[in-house]
């Protein structure tokens, strides 16, 4: 009887030296599978048998399992999850959850941005119309309140009635034309600090909104009244609403992309808890059982599928020990 080791794993055997008939016998090691050659051990045994010509002959120490050589068992257990980022089923889900939501957001701040468009327009429309109206409703309140004062040319009258409707500061001017048509008889409009002053000549200044009424006295026209309303403080509330709704899409834009951040760093942590970190655990239990650790615990953590897949591994890894043990022995 001889004593031999593994060189690959270093175990001990002993073996019958009448068994070894050549210099270029040979046993397998039942840990790791590795074939080693015993001429070092056939010098000491038999010193005369490497004279001898025979076939070469292979001993088994023993039966053993389908265990990968020592270079592949180098390699298996380097990484047990080894995946590239493009590959990784973090970035995929992340991927695609993240391009779900901008889809959802861009179309929801479209839709938003179309619907307070419109009632924007609609607004400025409805003030603008307003303006007009308004414009009107003074001409012929005019027209009617100051016929006799204006037969009558009784100045003072015409004076503060046209005085006491700007007070309105819509108003941009008011003029009461001669029934030629052409030539002012009184009238007041606006300085550049808004206050009234007396005006002899037309309007032409942009931005107003002006309405005419004629002013009649038995059937026959004595003159008219001109009324011009300004589109400045219309413009500064439109300006203000342009405002407010750009701030409102703003607020909106940062909402959403923090929306975004936050679903985005919930799904990489969730999704490397509950799903990437047992997955790895798994994957190392099988590199290690693929090794020929079948004294390994497989742990079961959860209910759900992952906990379904471990309960599958644990009951492989009890199947293969069994049919190792079978194999044993035969």
């Amino acid at each position: 009887m001889i004593d031999v080791s593994c060189e690959s794993c270093g175990k001990k055997y002993r073996l019958d030296s009448k068994l070894i008939k050549s210099s270029n016998a040979k046993f397998t090691c039942k840990s790791c599978g590795h074939v080693n050659l015993l001429d070092k051990y056939i010098t000491k045994a038999t010193p005369d048998s490497h004279t001898k010509a025979a076939p070469v002959s292979h001993i088994k120490a023993a039966p053993v399992s389908q265990v990968p050589p020592a270079e592949t068992r180098q390699t298996m257990g380097s990484d047990d999850l080894k995946v590239t980022w493009a590959n990784s089923l973090q970035v995929k889900v992340n991927a695609v959850l993240i391009s779900l939501i901008l889809v959802i957001m861009s179309t929801f701040m479209v839709i938003n941005y179309v619907t307070e468009k419109d009632k924007m327009e609609a607004q400025k429309q409805k003030m603008e119309d307003e303006l007009k109206t308004s414009s009107v409703n003074v001409a012929k309140r005019l027209s009617v309140y100051l016929v006799e004062a204006f037969w009558s040319l009784d100045d003072e009258i015409l004076s503060e009635s046209l005085k006491s409707e700007m007070m309105d500061k819509n108003i941009f001017a008011i003029n009461l034309v001669d029934r030629s048509g052409t030539k002012i008889y009184l009238g007041y409009s606006r300085g550049d600090d808004w206050q009234l002053i007396e005006n002899h000549q037309s309007i032409n200044e942009q931005g107003t909104v002006s309405s005419t009424e004629k002013i009649e006295r038995d059937g026959s026209s004595i003159g008219s009244v001109q009324v011009y309303l300004t589109s400045r403080f219309v413009d500064a509330q439109v300006k203000l609403i342009e405002e407010r709704f750009n701030q409102s899409m703003y607020q909106l834009l940062i909402t959403s992309i923090l929306l975004l951040s936050a679903v985005a760093l919930a799904v990489y942590l969730v999704l490397g808890r509950m799903i990437l970190a047992p997955i790895a655990r798994l994957t190392h239990a099988a590199n290690r059982i693929s090794l020929g650790d079948l004294e390994l615990e497989i742990p079961i953590e959860s209910k759900d599928e992952i906990g379904v897949l471990a309960g599958a591994f644990a009951r492989m890894k009890v199947s293969m020990a069994f049919a190792i043990k079978q194999l044993r022995k035969r």
